[in-house]
């Protein structure tokens, strides 16, 4: 996977994204001189690997390198003076609490499934249904799975949920974390206290753990969009970006030689 363009070194390898199938060229590593002469560096890129229809490139901190890369993936921490210092009032009428006997994973993975095929919609793309109910399943079965509840007054079902794997870890900085998979909330006039509970309630679990927290954001295509929005106001509550996933799709062109010949013969 150690490969070089114009003696610079990069890490890449195909990958088949299990979720939606997509051929990817994944890169964990590239030299920041690749990164600023993107266009160059992809087409090296898809010519060593010519099945992958796009690539996903690894870009340390909130780095911006090149236009034509835009935004995919975004992981953002949050400290831990940021995660002790409480996010506004306590939330009146909610309460937070581990799911410990899992008596509510039925609803967790309907939200987990939710989230995973709406992350995939955003970019234009439809999951594989028995792809991400083996995904989901994985994750709630994996030993280091955390599950947090939250309740709203007067009501006997949970509202939302936040889902922890407390094991995680980055293998190109060599850096265990504590990785906030996903928070969903169903009533929208109860999202923004919700997530703020759910917030504290993950980031004591990581400062117990003597851990950091991370979370991500998917972008949408429409990268000045929704999703940017969402970083914009992260990082305004104190979180900071670690590193992000950077998107490009394979350049398009006329038909290859040998698809040209089959139309030939086809025709003939």
């Amino acid at each position: 996977m150690l490969h070089r363009s114009d003696g610079l070194v990069y890490v890449a390898g195909a990958y088949r994204e299990p979720l939606t199938g997509v051929e990817q060229c994944l890169v964990e590593h590239a030299d920041p001189r690749l990164l600023r002469a993107a266009p160059a560096f992809l087409e090296a890129l898809f010519a060593r690997f010519p099945e992958c229809t796009e690539a996903i490139v690894r870009v340390p901190g909130a780095d911006d390198p090149h236009p034509v890369l835009t935004p995919h993936l975004s992981y953002l921490a949050l400290p831990a003076e940021a995660a002790r210092a409480p996010e506004g009032a306590p939330a009146p009428g909610l309460t937070v609490a581990p799911d410990e006997a899992r008596a509510h994973d039925a609803a967790v993975h309907e939200w987990l499934t939710r989230a995973m095929d709406f992350a995939a919609a955003g970019r234009g793309l439809a999951t594989l249904p028995e792809a991400v109910r083996a995904a989901v399943d994985a994750l709630l079965d994996s030993p280091g799975r955390r599950t947090f509840l939250v309740y709203a007054d007067g009501r006997d079902q949970p509202v939302g949920h936040a889902t922890l794997s407390v094991d995680a870890h980055d293998d190109p900085s060599g850096t265990d974390f504590v990785d906030l998979v996903d928070i969903l909330i169903d009533d929208p006039a109860l999202r923004p206290a919700a997530i703020a509970a759910l917030v504290r309630a993950c980031a004591q679990v990581a400062d117990g753990l003597g851990l950091p927290l991370l979370g991500n954001v998917c972008h949408d295509l429409d990268e000045a969009g929704r999703s940017g929005a969402v970083v914009t106001a992260l990082e305004a509550r104190g979180w900071r970006r670690t590193h992000q996933y950077r998107h490009a799709p394979r350049p398009s062109a006329g038909p290859r030689a040998e698809d040209a010949s089959q139309d030939q013969e086809e025709t003939s």
